[in-house]
This record gives C-alpha cells, structure tokens and sequence, in this order.
C-alpha cells in the first residue's frame, strides 16, 4: 500500500511538474510574443529613420560628386585653353619631325633599292655564268657520247 501510495506521489509530482514547464512555456511564449508586438513599430521607425538617413547621406555625396565633376570640367577646359595656344608650335614640330625622319627613310629606302639592285646584277651574272657552264658541260658531254656511238657503230660495221 505504502508503495502504490509513494508511486501515486511520485506521479501527481510529475504532472504537476509538467504542467507547470507547461504554464511557464505558455508564460515565455507570451512574454515573447508581446516582446515582438512591441518592437515591431520600434523596428519600422528605426527602419524609417535609417531610410531617411540614407536619403540625406546618398543625396549629400551626389551633391559632392557633381560639384566635384563640375570643377573637373572647368579644370578641364582650363588646360584645353592653355594648351590650345600651344598647338601652332606642336603642329610645326610634328612637320619638322616627320620630315626629317621622311628624309631619313628615304635615304634609307635608296640605299636598299641599290643595294637590291646590285644583288640582282650579280644573282643574274651567277646564274649566266652557271647557265654557260652547264650548256658547256652538256654540249662536250653529248659530243663525247656522239663520238663514242660513231666509234661502237665503226666496230660492229
């Protein structure tokens, strides 16, 4: 009897454990869900102000920037008026510069001309030369070889 009494209690003590982790789980989920119905409008306000800082701070650098490109231009067309009194003497040195180096390449240009020109003379002279030598060589080549038919012809008559 003392034992069923003693599992009884240990029992009724479960339940009453586990009801109240239930009560408290109920309490918790409460508490955080009222949490979170409260920070829900601190959170859109916060929201709304980082928003509006954004704005101000993206409107403020686009400020800069256009101020800043604005004074690139003037700096810009500063140095175009500045150089632009320059260009008579750049042009008059670009012409001198490219006539000098035309002269130069032409010089250049001459020289390999005759110098092609003389290689030419002497690859042709070669190939006469050569040309002559081989006609010679065939020509006393054939009249050995005639000469040695008429001899064979005069031994079998």
């Amino acid at each position: 009897f003392i034992m069923a009494k003693q599992v009884e209690q240990l029992e009724k003590e479960k339940k009453e454990l586990q009801e109240r982790l239930k009560n408290q789980e109920k309490k918790i989920d409460y508490f955080e869900r009222a949490k979170r119905l409260e920070e829900i409008p601190l959170i859109k306000t916060a929201y709304e102000e980082q928003r509006v800082h954004d704005m101000e701070l993206w409107e403020q650098q686009e400020e800069e920037r256009i101020t800043t490109l604005q004074l690139e231009r003037e700096k810009a067309l500063e140095h175009k008026n500045r150089l632009s009194r320059m260009l008579e003497d750049r042009d008059l040195f670009e012409a001198r510069l490219k006539a000098s180096r035309r002269t130069v390449y032409e010089d250049k240009l001459k020289q390999f001309q005759e110098r092609l020109a003389e290689e030419r003379r002497n690859r042709l002279e070669e190939r006469k030369k050569q040309r002559k030598e081989e006609r010679r060589v065939t020509y006393y080549r054939e009249k050995e070889e005639e000469e040695q038919r008429l001899r064979e012809e005069q031994l079998l008559k």
